[in-house]
């Protein structure tokens, strides 16, 4: 009789942990992707192939949600956007508002305005979607707006437009500013720091103390001597159709000495405007700089970089690391 109760008490408990284990979120990934339930499908079938996606854990509790929360009639037949880092209990209720047909488009940081036109229409046109997003339009109307075009995935629905697709990037940029706590009065001189700074740097673990080294030569009136925006005033300057190479790589003295306001090397402080479109952690690295001794940086051949605190250590680093005017 005691091993009865014992037993009685037990097996609840297992079943109760294992649910709880069996409904947390399948993985800590929060990419989204497309789940499609088509029109008569079952909830056995929805379950199941939930599970296949690997955006469930077990098809069985999350059945048991749908019944305890009187979900079943419920669940719409359409498009939805799941992620694996979702638990059982938001996924369920996440399938009863259907969504018209999207695509997930990822916009990586550091892109000008031109590129994440091209990036936009070549997943629309790839995607085959409906839409009225026009490239050359968007770059018309987002003159004003580099910089501020912000890096993330995007739910693009069906038929977007234009207009549709800058108010998506831009209002994202304004929640991103909001969140970090950026003044209006210092909105556009952060940005274009941290367009600098996205541009600048190869690793995350770099960007405070690029940004450190920076805002030192901006206190001190030196010449930030970023390249950055030398390659973006020659990509302006040279490219007249939106397929362009907008970012030259190989700079000679001469473009170093080009006459723009841009040209960091000849003109003092930050350039009239952001380069690129920077995200979140450049911007945060602009916001709270390193406090660093290092005035100069550069990268090696490996990507790694390498400050220096005086003129005489960079120029022996110039030599050690890029094999370069060694006197």
């Amino acid at each position: 009789m005691k091993s009865f109760f014992i037993t009685f008490l037990v097996f609840p408990f297992i079943a109760l942990v294992w649910f709880f284990i069996a409904i947390s979120p399948a993985s800590n990934s929060s990419k989204k992707q497309e789940f499609v339930i088509n029109k008569g499908q079952s909830i056995d079938i929805v379950a199941e192939n939930l599970y296949e996606k690997s955006l469930i854990k077990s098809p069985l509790a999350f059945k048991i949600i749908i019944y305890l929360n009187n979900l079943s009639s419920k669940i719409q037949a359409g498009y939805f956007f799941i992620a694996p880092s979702d638990n059982t209990q938001d996924i369920a209720k996440n399938l009863t508002r259907a969504q018209t047909k999207q695509v997930m488009i990822t916009i990586p940081e550091g892109l000008r305005r031109q590129e994440v036109a091209n990036l936009i229409i070549d997943r629309l046109q790839g995607a085959k979607i409906k839409h009225s997003f026009n490239p050359d339009l968007f770059i018309v109307q987002t003159a004003n707006l580099e910089g501020q075009l912000f890096p993330d995935t995007y739910a693009f629905p069906e038929d977007i437009d234009t207009q549709k697709a800058i108010s998506f990037l831009h209002n994202k940029f304004l929640q991103v500013a909001k969140d970090l706590k950026i003044e209006d009065k210092d909105l556009i001189k952060i940005t274009t720091l941290a367009s600098l700074i996205e541009k600048e740097a190869g690793q995350d673990s770099e960007r405070a103390e690029i940004a450190g080294v920076l805002t030192n030569r901006l206190n001190a009136k030196w010449p930030l001597q970023v390249d950055a925006t030398v390659q973006y005033f020659l990509g302006s300057s040279r490219c007249r159709i939106r397929i362009c190479d907008w970012w030259p790589q190989n700079l000679s003295k001469a473009d170093l000495g080009i006459d723009s306001p841009f040209n960091t090397y000849k003109n003092q402080g930050l350039p009239p405007s952001p380069i690129a479109n920077p995200g979140e952690k450049s911007f945060s690295a602009a916001k709270n700089p390193k406090v660093t001794s290092a005035w100069f940086y550069l990268h090696g051949p490996d990507g790694q970089i390498h400050f220096s605190a005086n003129l005489q250590e960079h120029n022996k680093n110039v030599c050690l690391y890029l094999k370069k005017d060694c006197n």
